[in-house]
């Protein structure tokens, strides 16, 4: 009985344990390509970027991400010129990418919602990631 009971509650725990595992999410998040802002609301942007990501490490929700300069390579075909600048399409392009743990969808846009990229008329696309290497 003593094993049995014990059998149970590792099983509870482990049901328990999966039903919190977090997805991951990526955000695609893109920027304005030519931002026209004063220098000291760029300062309170940063400093809202660095409160946003701050918490995010904080609570477990970011789990990577990478900031691109904007400067870039762009090949579009194998016949065209190679453009020596980043991609940009309708005055936007992408800055970075965050990897965010979230339970489901509703979790991480709520999260993104939260994403200081929109002060400067910036976006964020949200797509699951599905893991390929298992």
């Amino acid at each position: 009985m003593k094993y049995l009971l014990t059998i149970i509650i590792c099983l509870f725990t482990a049901c328990a344990f999966a039903q919190q595992k977090q997805n991951q999410f990526v955000f695609i998040i893109r920027s304005k390509a030519d931002i026209k802002a004063s220098p000291e609301v760029i300062k309170t942007n940063i400093q809202h970027w660095t409160a946003w990501m701050t918490d995010l490490g904080k609570n477990g929700k970011i789990s990577g991400g990478y900031r691109f300069p904007s400067e870039g390579t762009t090949l579009t075909s194998t016949d065209k010129p190679i453009k020596t600048t980043a991609y940009i399409t309708n005055g936007e392009l992408v800055s970075s990418f965050l990897i965010i743990n979230a339970a489901d969808l509703t979790e991480a846009k709520q999260i993104a919602a939260k994403c200081p990229v929109f002060e400067l008329g910036g976006n964020v696309e949200i797509r699951s990631i599905q893991n390929t290497a298992n």
